[in-house]
């Protein structure tokens, strides 16, 4: 999709929401071309602006339920739940649920919101890191323990609070590994504190980032509390345990219903105890592992996107069949 310079250089209210909408839009040319050339027999949403494909493509659509789409559009168009442009995402939202074949959605949160004849829990997932993967990438001094994030820099991450345990433990290295809206202000806290155990790699391709996990002794899944995260199945954390690292993060429902004693995830809300899980995790070199090796078996028992790929696979086969269309999706 060929789309000007400008336009992501131009900042405007509601930004994500607007470039969104404006690159659905632009994208319509390309999408009918590819329709025309290879006759998909399914098409998959998973955005509101891409309710323009289904006034024109003939495809049955599977609609992927991937985040709280309200509360991302009240959020960044800073209005209420009475607002004609929430109203109208929520109509949207409606008719994308009511014109699929299939309703997949990331967390059971969101899952509780469709109603739909069907619809079916698919949570986001990993894979293990190969071994021997080359971590040329990593920063090669690691005298320090470190203590490390990887993901977006977004409004819904407790950015904050990662910093403060930064500043209350400056005896350990704090490794954040991406970017976002967020990034410039996190850049400039880390100066205006002096945090000076802290690095920001900024964004880096996926591959890059988890040679960088590979390189972490704690990883953080933070979160701010709020509709966007309620509804939340965080990538991250699934990579995190793939990788066998102790996780310290946010009790986030779709977490907590995978592993709701903490068996796996160390949960913490407060500041006060993420940095007691942090001094408990580098002290304690067995509750450590017992704590990885169970993050691990979770993903591989259910979580990996091998396993995820089979199960939307059958499902999306199973609600072609009901609605008498043959086709052979390849395993």
């Amino acid at each position: 999709v060929n789309m000007p310079g400008w336009i992501w250089r131009t900042r405007v209210p509601a930004d994500k929401f607007f470039k969104k909408a404006i690159y659905t839009v632009a994208s319509i040319g390309t999408l009918k071309k590819l329709a025309r050339r290879y006759h998909p027999d399914i098409l998959v949403l998973y955005n509101l602006p891409q309710y323009v494909y289904t006034m024109f493509s003939h495809p049955p659509v599977v609609f992927d339920y991937a985040d709280d789409y309200i509360a991302m559009l009240k959020h960044e168009l800073r209005v209420s739940e009475s607002h004609p442009f929430v109203r109208i995402g929520k109509a949207i939202l409606r008719r994308l649920i009511n014109q699929s074949v299939l309703v997949t959605c990331v967390s059971h949160v969101l899952e509780e919101k469709v109603r739909h004849p069907r619809v079916v829990l698919l949570a986001n997932g990993a894979e293990e890191l190969a071994d021997g993967a080359d971590d040329s990438a990593a920063d090669a001094d690691h005298r320090q323990p470190t203590v490390g994030y990887v993901g977006a820099f977004e409004y819904f991450i407790d950015i904050a609070m990662m910093l403060d345990a930064a500043e209350r433990l400056p005896q350990y290295r704090f490794l954040f590994v991406g970017a976002g809206r967020d990034f410039a202000w996190t850049r400039a806290e880390v100066a205006r504190r002096g945090l000076h155990n802290v690095t920001l790699t900024g964004a880096v391709p996926h591959h890059e980032a988890m040679q960088y996990v590979a390189h972490m002794d704690i990883c953080l899944n933070l979160f701010t509390p709020g509709d966007v995260t309620e509804g939340a199945s965080p990538i991250k954390v699934f990579e995190y345990l793939a990788a066998g690292r102790p996780v310290v993060s946010s009790p986030i429902p779709a977490l907590t219903r995978i592993d709701p004693h903490g068996d796996a995830l160390f949960y913490a809300e407060t500041i006060d105890q993420v940095v007691a899980h942090i001094e408990a995790i580098l002290a304690n070199a067995v509750l450590c592992e017992a704590h990885a090796k169970r993050g691990l078996a979770i993903v591989n028992a259910g979580y990996t996107w091998t396993r995820l790929a089979d199960a939307f696979v059958s499902e999306v086969k199973g609600a072609l069949e009901r609605q008498d269309i043959s086709v052979a999706l390849p395993r």
